[in-house]
């Protein structure tokens, strides 16, 4: 049964405080200010608090996700990931329970300008064999890279998130990569946003009409379905 958890207060109020739904001009400031105050604050997070999160991020993956991601079980499963950079709830543990529940995992290889491109895992070993970009990009997959259509094969996308609020506005870090990409999704696949518990708001994110929703958060509290996303929810769900 998905774990149900709620906002945390203290995060609110900057949000409270951003327009949602106005011009482009306003909504990209109050992006701006709050990308700064996040990333200022996870860059506070230390090192204990970031491997103790990896670990409980997968378990909430194994225990209250996949149950209800839907699957044609005649089909390898695929789920889209990602790589994470510092800041990020740790992605290794995540990554490994899905290859080892038999999952084919799809990792953004970044490319160049507007490029969308994929990169394949299909074993736990592939975890080490990544390619390290450096800097602030997230390490890659070896080999060569997947067209962007690729992902319409995923029954489960993870994406990250700066922020989310509870309509599955997603905050990222503005180089709209995950909103081009997400256009190549299949309709009845789960987008599940990941992002640090208190960065889970109550209060509208600001929002344009390019800017596409999750259907779920996952944080190391737990995991949330929201409105857009019980559509898919499994007779299990509450």
């Amino acid at each position: 049964m998905p774990t149900r958890q709620g906002p945390n207060p203290d995060v609110t109020d900057a949000s409270a405080r951003t327009p949602f739904d106005g011009t482009r001009e306003e909504s990209e400031r109050g992006k701006t200010a709050l990308r700064t105050r996040l990333l200022a604050e996870r860059r506070r997070i230390g090192d204990g608090r970031l491997r103790t999160a990896g670990r409980t991020l997968a378990v909430h993956l194994r225990d209250s996700v996949l149950p209800v991601v839907p699957h044609d079980r005649s089909c390898i499963p695929i789920a889209a990931a990602f790589s994470s950079i510092r800041g990020e709830v740790p992605m290794d543990d995540l990554l490994r329970t899905l290859l080892d529940r038999g999952y084919r995992v799809l990792i953004p290889k970044l490319g160049a300008g507007m490029e969308v491109g994929w990169g394949r895992m299909d074993a736990p070993a592939d975890l080490n064999r990544r390619e390290t970009i450096g800097g602030w990009r997230p390490d890659e997959p070896e080999g060569a890279s997947l067209p962007a259509e690729s992902l319409s094969g995923a029954d489960l996308i993870l994406v990250p998130a700066l922020s989310i609020d509870l309509r599955g506005t997603r905050l990222g870090r503005g180089g709209g990569w995950y909103d081009r990409a997400l256009t190549k999704r299949e309709p009845g696949a789960l987008v599940v946003g990941i992002c640090w518990e208190d960065e889970l708001t109550a209060d509208p994110l600001p929002r344009q009409p390019h800017d596409l929703p999750v259907d779920a958060v996952l944080t190391p509290g737990g995991f949330t379905l929201i409105a857009a996303g019980r559509s898919h929810q499994g007779p299990s769900g509450s």
